[in-house]
């Protein structure tokens, strides 16, 4: 599996990968696989099997990157016309599969054709899924005091907390309670009482050792009066 891509010069990624599905019959360059390559990726043949995982590693790296530097909208828009390619290619491969006319199984691929189809699928679902957490407006650090509340039949909880950056979308909160990936928030402001409804993107430790939660806002809303 490829390692992440570095960064070329500070808060710079480097151009998108080249995605395409092969024209000519090849042999997958995967460690010990005999199967037909499907997909052109970085510049190696690889079949299905080795594909996907490949794919999935380099596209949660590169949203990592651009998470954790400043908000480049170049380099924002470069990932998502990389994540649209990988869908799109995915979605080719998917059909070709369906029509019977794809070359990239063979009695020596792991995966039936049934089994291919189904792992597209996934893997489509978790495109779609990360095209959601893309970041789309800039951070503006910021300290503004919530109430933040996780409303759920097994777990609820509220807290007083406060922002570590915001942005048109979301925020980055300080949070002491669990909370998983996935899981919907309440923010209520103490200083205008306004309340907002927002997914949880990530959950991790910061450099000072303190529990981060991101956020994403369900509905378009002004919660942080920018304008």
């Amino acid at each position: 599996m490829p390692a992440p891509r570095k960064i070329e010069m500070e808060h710079q990624l480097e151009p998108s990968t080249e995605v395409r599905l092969l024209v000519e019959p090849s042999w997958c360059a995967g460690a010990s696989c005999n199967a037909t390559a499907a997909i052109d990726f970085e510049g190696r043949s690889l079949c299905l099997d080795h594909f996907l995982p490949a794919c999935i590693h380099e596209l949660e790296a590169r949203n990592e990157l651009l998470r954790n530097l400043p908000f480049d909208a170049a380099a924002t828009e470069e990932f998502k016309a990389f994540v649209t390619n990988c869908a799109q290619q995915a979605e080719k491969l998917a059909a070709k599969l369906e029509e019977g006319t794809a070359e990239d199984l063979n009695e020596d691929s792991r995966l039936t054709r049934a089994q291919a189809k189904t792992s597209l699928l996934d893997f489509l679902l978790r495109i779609s899924r990360l095209t959601q957490q893309i970041r789309r407006s800039p951070r503006v650090t910021s300290s503004i005091a919530v109430w933040l509340r996780r409303e759920d039949p097994h777990q609820t909880w509220h807290e007083e907390t406060w922002t570590v950056s915001t942005s048109r979308h979301g925020a980055a909160l300080l949070c002491r309670r669990p909370v998983e990936k996935g899981g919907t928030v309440v923010l209520c402001r103490k200083d205008k009482g306004s309340r907002a409804t927002a997914q949880v993107v990530y959950s991790r430790r910061d450099d000072e050792g303190r529990k981060q939660i991101g956020i994403e806002f369900c509905d378009p809303v002004d919660f942080w009066d920018r304008g």
